[in-house]
């Protein structure tokens, strides 16, 4: 087992903690916050699954690998494990919620959850996984002024995930309105980097708990530093997840679906500020590809994707999305103590860069 997949294997445990494969009324009690006799264990089993199978399909899981890397490299060991869920099961959550949004079919090689399960209960689901991960914040040995901040940070990022995802919404849902690269990357700060940063802000409160150089104000300020550089590597992260869309394609969905959901991306908005007067044929084209693509015909997709190929959009989409990846990268080698927990960040965003996670 190599480094990562010895750490991802820990991830996983975290995970099953919060959301096991058969929960008892034990689990109930803890979820609910007293003992409910009442409360049917097997009941809860069937409308948790929709969470379950999204989990087990997998993912990147790099969100908590963060967290506990950035633990680990400063000094901390593995007392960010437990703290991993803040994000990943969030993370997850929304996805479901956000195939929803989008109409989408498809979600990490198998159909999208609420076509599964129904919208309802995926609906619920979505949302029960943004509240769930605080759990870990009863069985930790952390102080109470530490718990205290990290709620109050993580409860900051739940309400930038909202508005980032409001703004993306909004924006697809207009097919005239394109924003301006400034509004986009606000949008992917929120929506996608607000997450990274709250990943990195974890490892270093929970390293503070077993560090004591990192306390009397150390950890808020290089909390901030880190969250600060981490949240740029969410944002070059989602460009390039645009990028890859549109270019070889996302694993487990379909190339070029950001054009059928009519989501304005990085080349999508650098295209239209360059070509202003290809502003109406890229609306013609969401517009097309929103009804014949479920049908099976993708001539609109491939015809809005070779547009934006052939102006260079792509690529400059590309180039900007790598260059926050490059910045981050000298950043954290500048701020983190050498060691294995650091070089391993770095090969994340290394791989991160080629598109290879």
């Amino acid at each position: 087992m190599d480094a990562l997949s010895e750490r991802i294997a820990r991830i996983e445990d975290a995970l099953a903690l919060n959301l096991p494969d058969n929960v008892d009324s034990r689990w109930i009690a803890r979820v609910a916050g007293g003992d409910c006799p009442e409360a049917r264990p097997e009941w809860a089993d069937s409308f948790l699954e929709p969470g379950r199978e999204l989990l087990r399909r997998g993912g990147k899981r790099w969100r908590p690998l963060v967290t506990v890397l950035t633990c680990e490299a400063l000094g901390g060991g593995r007392a960010g494990d437990i703290l991993t869920p803040l994000t990943e099961i969030p993370h997850n959550g929304s996805l479901i919620v956000d195939d929803i949004e989008d109409a989408s079919i498809t979600r990490r090689g198998g159909p999208a959850i609420h076509t599964v399960y129904g919208e309802d209960l995926a609906i619920n689901m979505g949302n029960l996984m943004y509240f769930l991960p605080t759990l870990v914040l009863e069985h930790t040995d952390f102080s109470k002024d530490l718990l205290s901040v990290i709620t109050t940070e993580w409860l900051a990022v739940m309400r930038r995930l909202h508005l980032g995802q409001g703004y993306d919404i909004l924006w697809h849902r207009n097919a005239e309105l394109y924003p301006d690269e400034g509004a986009y990357l606000r949008m992917c700060r929120f929506k996608t980097g607000s997450l990274a940063s709250l990943a990195a802000k974890l490892g270093v409160r929970a390293a503070s708990a077993r560090v004591p150089d990192l306390r009397e104000g150390k950890a808020d300020i290089l909390a901030e530093e880190l969250g600060r550089v981490w949240e740029n590597l969410g944002t070059g992260f989602q460009i390039l997840d645009d990028v890859q869309n549109l270019s070889s394609g996302i694993p487990g969905k379909d190339k070029g679906d950001d054009i059928v959901e009519g989501k304005k991306s990085l080349p999508v908005i650098l295209h239209a500020a360059e070509h202003p007067d290809d502003i109406p044929v890229l609306t013609r084209l969401f517009s097309e590809a929103a009804e014949k693509a479920p049908q099976g015909d993708w001539t609109p997709v491939k015809e809005a994707i070779a547009l934006l190929s052939d102006s260079g959009s792509i690529n400059a989409a590309r180039e900007k999305g790598r260059a926050l990846l490059g910045e981050g990268r000298s950043e954290l080698e500048s701020r983190l103590p050498e060691g294995e927990g650091r070089e391993l960040l770095v090969s994340l965003v290394d791989a991160f860069r080629e598109k290879m996670i």
